[in-house]
């Protein structure tokens, strides 16, 4: 349909007529035509092109409109004066005569007695970004009003909201142009939304539906409580019909929308029976087949008959893991980044390292080694496919109640899964299987029998031992880790180096976890002891917490003391705190008086911990040592709170109280008449707990050697491809999937790839709030309610006690400060957030549990904490007033 430069430019087009060019006709009309063209039922119209919206727009407004991409409009006072005189400026115009001219013979030739009148914009309904409700819809227009409507809407595509909608999506407002949609109205019975995957859990295979009487304008602008149904897509069975309370109808009275109040009978009436239920779901089906993806679907009944306004792809919803399974049945997948508390998204390169590790370590555990049956991936996330061990009911409730300590509520919904739909995780025993059964078992024994005298031994001669094993258990981590990042980063070449990162672990599973597994089991022989002395004393479950904490051995306060150095040196030399507190580089602090003394504490501190960093599991982030920013950072904060208390005081008060807490339940343990025999059972255990609690972290202290040599040996091989101009930069990287990297370096040419695109969909993918579990129907698994007590949020209370205090949300402690006093609240708490719990008095966070890091730390610091709240961090502000209940897995905003 396109023009040549002498031809009269066709502004209007029928719907009919229209095709799939979303330059010409924008999103929602592009759609409409697609749907008219398959032959599904929707009211008829036209549209008017973008042709009319290019025509319109003069030099001065294409200049206004660029500039607000400029950063500076973020600032919502300029960015309200900017984008009101743009749409303004579009009020003000007068249609050229052409496009007049073709508008009046549109609507006299449809000849409706009103219209609806919809935007329809070239970014939107992206299966990215729907931008649904953000522009302008006008209902019973009358053919002398369509003008008018069509300018107001050329106008909404700069309101406030749908230019903050595309800076967040990071398209430039100048690419975006804008349509109309045109139709004869129709006088609903009913209308509503249907979408046809449950927008609430994610499940493909459930629609829901929203009815309400009269015109669905009632329903978009949040006018009435619209019924809500919930329907099984393959079989049309209503799930379940929650009846709203439907104060109003919008109707059709004279060709105007009229708004009757309905009594409470009609109010309290079913709008949609289960006939016609099952027959609108089946038609969003055969919608969603054909437009391939699922969809956001408004939808009219009208004289018996469903009819089609518009749809959408619903944007909203968590991506299916990959690869699908290939068997037919439910498959459960477990999130590698929540159980190491690191919910955010990771670039491809990224996913396909740790998809490669799980796939290679859990290999052992199949039949002739498979590969592809353990891993999968969605959203930036590394899944892990549980679904073996839940069909075998031995281990299926070990596995609710082992995740109810990182993912709780994810774990209770995974517990009510397997009990709504039992049978899909029933193993069935055929004869045709049992020589499978067979060799798996015969695996399973043969992976684990080697690893059980050391488990054993281990455990059992921690409880002899009492912790003075400790400081061999540390230096074995340390030069594990040491030894494994050494040999992965042994060759010199580029592509040599990611060759090793691929292949792996540097052991195999079983000598790993031949090694490793009687090294961990003295921490769980402390884990045990701790419960053993609050079975003991079940009235002092505070005091045995407190009798663990003040190890000066234990990771996090290891890395604290280190802080604690540099900052002695600012205080020290006050031209070197000068400089932090101005936010100088290193190199500039180094050229201050003392700043020699400073970069040298620096160069101890990252000897012991430049591999670490937040988030380290997502293995494209720079270590510490590779850009220590956020080391400096974290030192500046301390330093701007004024507080020359140091880290060593707070350690020594913790000290002290552990101390009193462990006379007290040793004082406690020697009384009455079994006291002789109690108090030296007590003492052991106390010297197990206190001697063991602080290993908790050195496997991750040491396996963190490993994943720096992972980052080294992928970015080398980015530098080495960008040096060879295959690479546009050494940071693309990490958005070749595995196979395209091997690709370059045997090819030798430069990458055909869309990075750019790719960067986008990472960035998107950022955005999405990812499920501890996820089905392969794409059910997000959780039995959560998101508030109570009016309002409060909810989450899983790790560490007890109630605190008030003003919330700072931080996103990434190296660009962020968090001032004394107030409370935390982050998006996840790996080790590399340890630091800026000394200024914390409170932590909330997006994801997380009772065993991962934050949990733990903030029971050291004695720290009131609530973690896995869902969008927190979007959904609390800084600034405002928290009261964090602790005990409860409360948190109330209080302005």
């Amino acid at each position: 349909m396109s023009t040549t430069e002498n031809e009269p430019k066709q502004f209007i087009v029928d719907l009919d007529a229209v095709d799939p060019e979303r330059e010409r006709f924008g999103g929602k009309g592009a759609t409409l035509g697609a749907l008219i063209e398959a032959g599904f039922n929707v009211p008829g119209g036209f549209c008017v092109t973008t042709d009319a919206y290019e025509i319109l727009l003069n030099n001065e407004m294409r200049d206004a409109i660029q500039s607000l991409d400029d950063r500076s409009a973020e600032n919502r006072t300029e960015l309200e004066r900017r984008t009101e005189e743009i749409r303004s400026s579009f009020r003000t115009r007068e249609l050229p005569d052409e496009l007049h001219s073709q508008l009046r013979e549109a609507i006299e030739t449809h000849g409706a007695a009103s219209y609806a009148v919809r935007s329809s914009a070239t970014a939107e309904d992206l299966p990215s970004a729907s931008f649904a409700g953000q522009h302008e819809t006008y209902l019973g227009v009358s053919p002398d009003d369509v003008a008018d409507r069509v300018l107001d809407c050329l106008a909404s595509l700069f309101t406030e909201r749908a230019v903050t909608y595309r800076n967040q999506n990071n398209i430039p407002n100048a690419d975006v142009a804008l349509a109309v949609v045109v139709q004869r109205m129709v006088d609903a019975e009913a209308a509503g939304v249907l979408f046809t995957a449950d927008p609430d859990s994610g499940n493909r295979t459930i629609a829901s539906v929203d009815a309400a009487f009269g015109l669905g304008e009632t329903i978009v602008a949040g006018e009435v409580e619209a019924d809500n149904a919930h329907v099984e897509k393959s079989t049309g069975e209503v799930l379940s019909y929650d009846v709203g309370t439907k104060q109003i109808r919008l109707s059709l009275e004279e060709n105007d929308p009229n708004r009757v109040t309905l009594d409470e009978t009609e109010q309290r009436a079913r709008v949609l029976s289960d006939d016609n239920l099952s027959d609108l779901v089946r038609l969003g089906v055969r919608i969603e087949s054909h437009l391939e993806s699922p969809q956001d679907i408004e939808w009219a009944l009208v004289d018996g008959e469903f009819v089609i306004l518009q749809s959408r792809p619903i944007t909203a919803l968590f991506p299916l893991p990959e690869p699908m399974p290939t068997d037919g049945r439910l498959h459960v997948y477990l999130s590698v980044g929540h159980t190491q508390a690191m919910a955010e998204a990771m670039p491809p390169l990224a996913v396909d390292l740790w998809t490669a590790v799980i796939e290679e370590m859990l290999a052992e555990f199949d039949t002739a080694g498979e590969r592809g049956r353990w891993a999968a991936h969605a959203g930036g996330r590394v899944y892990e496919d549980i679904t073996p061990f839940l069909r075998q009911s031995l281990f299926r409730g070990t596995i609710v109640t082992g995740l109810i300590s990182m993912v709780e509520h994810a774990a209770l919904g995974l517990k009510e899964l397997t009990e709504r739909r039992e049978s899909e995780f029933e193993g069935g025993v055929s004869p045709s299987i049992v020589p499978s059964l067979g060799r798996d078992a015969f695996q399973l024994i043969r992976t684990v029998a080697p690893i059980i005298p050391g488990i054993v031994s281990g455990y059992c001669l921690s409880f002899i031992r009492a912790g003075e094993d400790m400081p061999h258990l540390r230096q074995w981590y340390r030069e594990w880790g040491e030894q494994a990042a050494t040999e992965i980063l042994e060759p010199d070449d580029g592509e040599q180096l990611a060759r090793t990162v691929f292949d792996g672990l540097p052991y195999d599973t079983v000598s790993l976890m031949r090694e490793v597994y009687p090294r961990f089991m003295p921490l769980m022989a402390g884990m045990t002891a701790g419960k053993a002395l609050k079975k003991l004393f079940p009235e002092e479950h505070a005091t045995v917490d407190a009798a663990g904490r003040g190890s000066s051995d234990e990771v996090g306060t290891r890395m604290n003391l280190g802080l604690d150095d540099l900052e002695a040196v600012a205080h020290e030399y006050p031209a070197v705190g000068e400089a932090l507190r101005d936010g100088r580089t290193l190199a500039e602090i180094a050229t201050v008086d003392g700043g020699d003394a400073f970069v040298s504490e620096l160069e101890t501190f990252l000897e012991d911990f430049g591999h670490r960093t937040t988030g380290e599991i997502d293995v494209s982030r720079p270590r510490w040592r590779d850009d220590p920013a956020g080391v400096l950072q974290i030192v500046r904060s301390n330093l701007r709170a004024g507080d020359e208390e140091t880290y060593r005081s707070h350690l020594r008060a913790r000290q002290q109280a552990a101390k009193q807490a462990v006379d007290d339940l040793l004082r406690k343990a020697g009384q009455g008449v079994l006291g002789p025999l109690r108090r030296p059972l007590v003492r052991r255990l106390l010297r197990v707990y206190r001697g063991y609690i602080p290993l908790r972290d050195e496997p991750k202290q040491g396996s963190a050697h490993l994943f720096a040599a992972w980052h080294e040996g992928l970015q080398h091989a980015g530098e080495q491809l960008a040096a060879n101009d295959q690479l546009r930069d050494p940071d693309d990287v990490w958005y070749l999937r595995k196979e395209e990297l091997f690709e370059l370096f045997e090819s030798g040419a430069a990458a055909n790839i869309d990075v750019d695109s790719r960067r986008r969909e990472h960035e998107r993918f950022a955005r999405l709030d990812a499920p501890a579990l996820l089905t392969s129907e794409g059910e997000a698994l959780t039995t959560r309610t998101d508030q109570c007590l009016d309002g409060a949020l909810v989450g899983t209370g790790v560490s007890s006690g109630v605190i008030e205090g003003t919330a700072r949300v931080i996103h990434n402690p190296s660009e962020s400060t968090l001032e004394k006093g107030e409370i935390l609240v982050a998006p996840s708490c790996d080790p590399g957030w340890t630091p800026l719990f000394l200024n914390a008095s409170g932590l909330v966070t997006d994801v997380g549990g009772r065993m991962t890091h934050g949990a733990l730390v903030a029971r050291e610091y004695g720290l009131p904490a609530v973690m896995s709240v869902p969008r927190a961090t979007k959904r609390i502000e800084t600034g405002q007033r928290l009261r964090v209940d602790g005990s409860r897995g409360t948190v109330e905003r209080l302005d």
